[in-house]
């Protein structure tokens, strides 16, 4: 695994209304409509007129059918969507081995966005971003086999497998995530996990290598 910094991007927050019609009402609607029509006594525009009520009914019909196509533009971006989510996950073949359960709308929103969003890598980034958007925060400790000329400050022991990296995650069910992480890892590495609550870190109970402080 590399040391490289950089990781992509996971979209946030929701997407832009595209259709500038979204947010008008009825009676901006009904004056658009009476806009349109000739000029002359027999076309009034003045409020509370026959030919304004018949347009306004004109209007509420326009209103309904923008609100469904902005429910639509919405429903288009995959991290949000609610109606469309079944064929989301549908599409990305969703649930997989990692997120089978029950799981609540915001949840499944999260694991459609990931499968999008990760792209694949070996870096410990790319691994550190990959737990982020599923939800978890973690480090990564990689530790080295003894080899000549190491001296005794080298992160290198005897005994210690090629290619073994450990996952310490600030968890305590690390279910989903031993899942992902495995998934993805290098063929041939070995990678272990170690998952506490948050405060055990902070007094002290369990160090960076697992050995009792």
């Amino acid at each position: 695994m590399s040391l490289e910094t950089s990781a992509p991007a996971v979209p946030t927050g929701t997407p832009p209304r595209v259709v500038a019609a979204c947010v008008l009402s009825v009676e901006e609607w009904t004056r658009a409509l009476l806009d349109l029509l000739p000029r002359g006594v027999v076309w009034p525009r003045e409020p509370g007129t026959t030919l304004e009520a018949f347009w306004q009914a004109i209007a509420d019909a326009m209103v309904a059918i923008q609100t469904r196509d902005c429910v639509l533009v919405d429903e288009a971006y995959p991290c949000g969507a609610v109606e469309l989510l079944p064929e989301w996950e549908t599409e990305l073949g969703l649930p997989d081995e990692c997120t089978q359960g029950t799981w609540t709308i915001a949840q499944r929103q999260a694991f459609v966005c990931a499968k999008l969003a990760a792209q694949g890598g070996q870096s410990r980034a790319y691994f550190i971003w990959l737990a982020s958007i599923y939800g978890f925060t973690i480090t990564i400790v990689e530790h080295w086999p003894w080899r000549m000329g190491c001296t005794t400050f080298c992160d290198a022991r005897v005994g210690v497998p090629p290619m073994w990296w450990q996952v310490i995650a600030t968890s305590v069910d690390c279910t989903v995530l031993e899942c992902v992480i495995r998934r993805a890892a290098p063929a041939g590495s070995i990678v272990s996990f170690i998952c506490h609550r948050p405060a055990l870190w902070n007094i002290g109970w369990w160090n960076i290598d697992g050995w009792s402080a």
